[in-house]
């Protein structure tokens, strides 16, 4: 493949491929296919498996999906990456449901007083806020399959999981939702934050600025912690190993470089450039990041006394 990714020609148009499902049957066919052996069935056992006797209606709805979302190979017909892509957008949940719940304990501490944090979810989003001092540490949209044959405690753990990975991902420049370029920029929190409704109030809306992440293919946005491109930084994350800090080990709301306002210096808008230092036991990693969010450079401070 060559040329730009402007440049790649879509073979069937994405309005007209979300109204192929406007008929259930065909969702029943990926999900026969989903659930079936390698993912594939001949037909005759896909007709049955829905439980559709008409075989002429039934085969009217798979020739529509044949070709893109399945495939018929060897006499069986195979679920395509396409239609997987369509499960499993539905068995996020994100369309048909919206569980709740209430603040229970989180694992960790809080990096500001050392209290216990707790875990509440609602209307997509899970936040963890400190019992004691009210310090509302991170919040991010977690999908309700992320509750899916799991415990309380083991979602908690996949939600501090995702977001790491999610953030990571796409303060690199990767949309982790369409694999389309993300523009990255820094952001002054409570201007341009005020447009959007995503947060009752935004976690980091003290921060002295944020990371604007917005994706160039699809409508991914989003705002998170500038500390969050030192995860990214296998330098970085080796000092702060050395140094008695292992981040692989702790979760989002431990780290005060991702968490703490205070920990993070603007030095200039233009072209920006921002100061994260992060506290270990035997002194303090000062990292610069640059205009497009990379580290440019990282000294230490030892420990006073």
């Amino acid at each position: 493949m060559t040329g730009t990714a402007d440049e790649v020609p879509a073979d069937i148009d994405p309005q007209d491929a979300f109204q192929l499902f406007s008929h259930e049957l065909r969702l029943e066919i990926l999900f026969a296919l989903w659930d079936a052996p390698d993912y594939s069935l001949p037909f005759s056992e896909m007709q049955t498996a829905v439980g559709e006797r008409d075989s002429g209606k039934f085969t009217y709805h798979l020739e529509k999906l044949t070709g893109h979302f399945v495939a018929e190979i060897d006499g069986q017909y195979v679920l395509q990456y396409a239609g997987h892509r369509v499960v499993d957008a539905i068995q996020s949940g994100v369309f048909h449901t919206s569980p709740t719940v209430e603040a229970v304990a989180a694992p960790g501490v809080c990096p500001t007083c050392g209290a216990s944090p707790t875990f509440d979810y609602d209307d997509h989003l899970a936040t963890v806020t400190c019992s004691s001092c009210g310090t509302k540490l991170i919040e991010y949209p977690f999908d309700p399959g992320g509750f899916q044959g799991r415990s309380l405690d083991a979602a908690i753990d996949a939600f501090d999981d995702r977001t790491k990975y999610k953030w990571r991902l796409a303060s690199g420049g990767v949309c982790f939702v369409c694999a389309g370029r993300v523009a990255v920029s820094y952001a002054e929190s409570p201007h341009e934050l005020a447009r959007h409704d995503r947060y009752n109030s935004f976690f980091a809306e003290d921060h002295p600025a944020v990371l604007h992440l917005t994706c160039r293919n699809c409508s991914f946005f989003s705002y998170v912690p500038v500390g969050v491109r030192l995860l990214d930084s296998p330098r970085v994350v080796g000092e702060l190993a050395m140094r008695g800090v292992d981040t692989t080990d702790r979760f989002l709301w431990e780290l005060p470089f991702v968490t703490d306002p205070d920990r993070l210096t603007v030095r200039s808008r233009d072209p920006w450039e921002v100061l994260v230092e992060a506290t270990t036991p035997s002194g303090t990693l000062a990292v610069t990041l640059d205009d497009d969010a990379a580290v440019r450079a990282i000294t230490t401070r030892p420990s006073e006394g």
